[in-house]
């Protein structure tokens, strides 16, 4: 595993002879801010950065704190979007926009997600809002950003998509529960089918898309135990309620927990190092292998899970 001081250097020494275009949706915040904070250092500010998310005023903050650009550098993009990925339709509309403006996209980082326990709530899309956030919208964006990182591989510039949840963390998925609704009906019992296919379904979404962009970089990432506000922020009074308390919860985890800073710099180093098709990552931005092992469904579970997504997705009209 690389020490902080080896990925900054790392980091450091990336050097694009062009400016590259970063869209970090859910980067108002938390692991989303860390990263986008890490790209605008390591590019010295000469870069077209979009931030995704529902906070405006926090965005605008970070957004005003990143690296400037030397003097004399044309005008760079430094841009709000808002979306509420609980709808597909969102993500499809917010990653046309960004596409409409910059036909190429480097670097794509997803952390947006937010842990409820309030229980399946199907929006009008026919989705449970929940899964839409953390999957399937997810899905769609990079799904939409694909022609964008496409043609900036194809110029010979960095293509490079990651989606945080907990890499390393899966099980066997359900096949007969592609959706998970059976799974968040259940109770406890459900809950603990759910999180470790949510991780399966992460990684299986990177090799799905690397399967057919074999030339563009899907990473699926588990930056581990960071000091973020994401319990704050919960939907669920009792998450928000830990939150103010986790110190004295979880003293060993919390103490040892990652600055949003290094966290930044950890999964930027993750995704600079990563090859071309499908990877996961872990805190320090190490490789750590792909997931599936010794899941003799795991191969069918991809292609079923990808016509799933496919089909969901697809059905949302933009």
């Amino acid at each position: 595993m690389p020490s902080l001081a080896v990925a900054r250097a790392a980091n450091a020494a990336w050097n694009p002879s062009y400016t590259p275009v970063g869209v970090f949706v859910g980067g108002t915040s938390g692991i989303g801010q860390g990263i986008a904070e890490a790209f605008a250092r390591h590019t010295k500010g000469n870069a077209h950065i979009f931030i995704v998310g529902r906070n405006r005023a926090a965005a605008t903050a970070i957004l005003a704190r990143l690296d400037k650009p030397p003097a004399g550098t044309p005008e760079l993009t430094r841009e709000f979007l808002h979306c509420d990925l609980s709808l597909i339709g969102n993500a499809k509309r917010t990653a046309a926009t960004i596409i409409a403006r910059f036909p190429r996209v480097n670097v794509v980082f997803l952390t947006a997600g937010e842990i409820s326990l309030k229980g399946v709530d199907v929006s009008e899309e026919g989705v449970d809002r929940q899964m839409s956030a953390l999957y399937y919208s997810k899905w769609a964006f990079i799904d939409a950003l694909r022609v964008g990182l496409r043609a900036a591989a194809g110029a010979g510039e960095d293509a490079r998509v990651a989606a945080v949840h907990t890499a390393g963390r899966g099980g066997p998925i359900d096949l007969e529960d592609l959706g998970l609704m059976k799974s968040m009906r259940g109770g406890m019992a459900g809950v603990r089918k759910l999180l470790p296919q949510l991780a399966s379904y992460q990684d299986l979404m990177a090799e799905g898309f690397a399967e057919r962009d074999t030339n563009i970089s899907f990473m699926h990432n588990f930056p581990g135990t960071v000091d973020t506000p994401l319990l704050r922020k919960s939907p669920s009074a009792a998450l928000r309620a830990v939150h103010y308390v986790r110190f004295l919860l979880f003293p060993t985890l919390m103490f040892r927990a990652m600055s949003i800073s290094d966290c930044g710099e950890y999964q930027l180093y993750g995704l600079l190092q990563a090859r071309p098709g499908a990877s996961r990552a872990g805190g320090d931005g190490e490789d750590i292998g792909m997931g599936g092992e010794g899941d003799v469904h795991w191969g069918e579970g991809r292609e079923l899970l990808w016509a799933h997504s496919e089909k969901v997705v697809g059905a949302v009209v933009v």
